[in-house]
């Protein structure tokens, strides 16, 4: 009798009906903002996400076409070099042309499809038969554009996009709107193009579109479902809970509006579960502030070219720790070549583009070295592809030993190439690490099954430069692999050293 008298008496305190009544509206307040914001951000990410995809469709195709003009060019460069005819090489260009297939988007072996055409609109390479040979000058599609000849204007423009209505293999009496994208290869006249049908990237955009009906349709149902819990559980422990959480309330007004202060709340029942949950609460979000602390300085840091930077993890534990180190972890892959342990390219190119802006500022000297291993592919053959990564992990090796200053910085650039960067190091600085480097390879033994060992030798092209405003990092990079083209010209096993202007 006695608790059905405190039932009665919960209910008829006007106090606690209007208490459960405005704790219930700014729970609603709250969901409601939270929901209408959440609504807000995750459309803007799915517009982000929208307009990637529609970019990566369009790097997808500038990519495919760039890789095959430069497969091409290596292709005439053989004729070039004197290994092929030039009947050889165009007929084996015909063939790049045709065969080269990339990544589908339909999962279809007859897409991703590239062909040529000269500048007269003769189409000298196509995946449809019925289109190879064909002069297409004069051909339009169903809006009436001579789609040919925007190809050849982009062509001769260096390259770029254009809309059109084409046929899809399986389908070439249809007619599929389509973006294209062209480029000349210019030794043959050919303009090589590929392209995506908007079908392709409209289906993906759908995809991404009934993705975020589900999810505004999940977030509303989940905003509800804590309207409700929350409204439940606050009704069942109105006498314990009201005050405090109007505490915990005023205490969250407080950093909305800007109050970070740190404080302690004086709740009776500070020591029971709501207590707890808000040291918890504050203890998470202090967890997950200094995680993402580290995270956004270690990226700053790797960013500088400063790869072997580590947070501190001991502030974190059980599966927080675990969390960090894996971050670390990952860190670390993305940054080092993993064959020799160096620093990959990526790496470099935050390095080079941070000393070289450092280089104009302070109007200092930098330089760079290209090393190359002579006969690597000689040797691979001879040796095998093992014993040719163990000979890249010896030079590896030999490159950190030689390469000393603090400031210096060595990477892998790929294959067969290492990379030393040199701040503040005029030419006569780069000659003699580039030598010294040159003879400590020429000397060493590498370990082979045979317990003989094996030799290699290095070709080294390097390049000084006090860099102006107006110079280009590419410009310098390519200046010291021109001069590594000379060093191989000239017997290999030696070094090339261009300067880019006056030190």
């Amino acid at each position: 009798m006695e608790q059905e008298n405190n039932r009665f008496s919960l209910f008829k305190s006007g106090l606690k009906r209007k208490t459960l009544l405005l704790t219930g509206i700014l729970m609603l307040i709250i969901v409601v903002i939270q929901f209408v914001l959440s609504i807000f951000f995750l459309n803007s990410a799915f517009e982000h996400n929208i307009f990637h995809v529609k970019q990566g469709f369009d790097t997808n195709i500038k990519t495919a076409v760039e890789t095959v003009v430069s497969a091409l060019a290596a292709n005439h460069q053989r004729y070039l070099d004197g290994l092929i005819t030039e009947e050889t090489s165009v007929e084996i260009a015909k063939k790049i042309v045709h065969d080269t297939r990339y990544g589908s988007t339909t999962d279809r072996i007859d897409d991703g499809y590239f062909w040529a055409d000269m500048a007269d609109g003769y189409c000298i390479v196509h995946y449809n038969p019925a289109n190879q040979g064909e002069m297409r000058w004069d051909w339009v599609d169903q809006e009436g554009t001579h789609y040919i000849r925007e190809i050849v204007r982009l062509g001769d423009e260096g390259g770029g996009y254009s809309d059109f209505f084409f046929g899809k293999p399986g389908d070439e009496g249809g007619s599929h709107k389509k973006r294209g994208y062209t480029k000349k290869f210019e030794p043959y006249g050919w303009y090589i193009s590929t392209g995506n049908y908007y079908e392709d990237t409209d289906e993906a955009i759908e995809k991404i579109t009934a993705k975020n009906e589900y999810y505004r349709f999940v977030l509303c149902g989940i905003s509800l479902f804590i309207v409700i819990i929350g409204l439940f559980l606050v009704s069942k422990n109105l006498n314990r809970v009201v005050t405090p959480i109007i505490k915990i309330s005023n205490r969250v007004q407080k950093l909305s509006m800007g109050d970070t202060s740190i404080g302690h709340l004086s709740i009776a029942t500070e020591k029971d579960e709501i207590g707890d949950l808000h040291n918890n609460i504050v203890e998470v979000v202090n967890v997950l502030h200094e995680l993402h602390k580290g995270i956004n300085v270690m990226i700053a840091e790797h960013e500088k070219g400063n790869i072997d930077y580590r947070f501190n993890t001991e502030r974190f534990l059980g599966d927080y720790k675990a969390l960090a180190e894996k971050v670390l972890e990952l860190a670390a892959f993305g940054m080092r070549d993993q064959l020799t342990g160096m620093p990959n390219r990526r790496s470099f190119d935050n390095r080079l583009d941070m000393e070289w802006n450092r280089a104009i500022r302070e109007k200092a000297p930098i330089s760079i070295l290209i090393i190359d291993l002579d006969e690597f592919k000689n040797y691979n053959d001879t040796y095998g592809h093992q014993q040719g990564d163990l000979a890249l992990q010896t030079v590896a090796n030999s490159l950190k030993h030689s390469v000393r200053r603090a400031t210096d910085f060595a990477a892998r650039w790929g294959g067969e190439e290492f990379v030393v960067l040199m701040p503040s190091t005029d030419s006569s600085g780069a000659i003699n690490i580039a030598e010294k480097i040159r003879v400590e390879t020429e000397n060493m033994l590498i370990p082979c099954a045979d317990n003989k060992g094996t030799k290699i030798t290095v070709s080294i092209g390097a390049c000084t430069q006090i860099p102006c405003k107006n110079d280009h990092i590419s410009a310098f990079f390519n200046k010291a692999d021109e001069a590594l083209y000379k060093a191989k010209e000239k017997g290999r096993n030696r070094i090339v050293l261009v300067v880019g202007n006056a030190e």
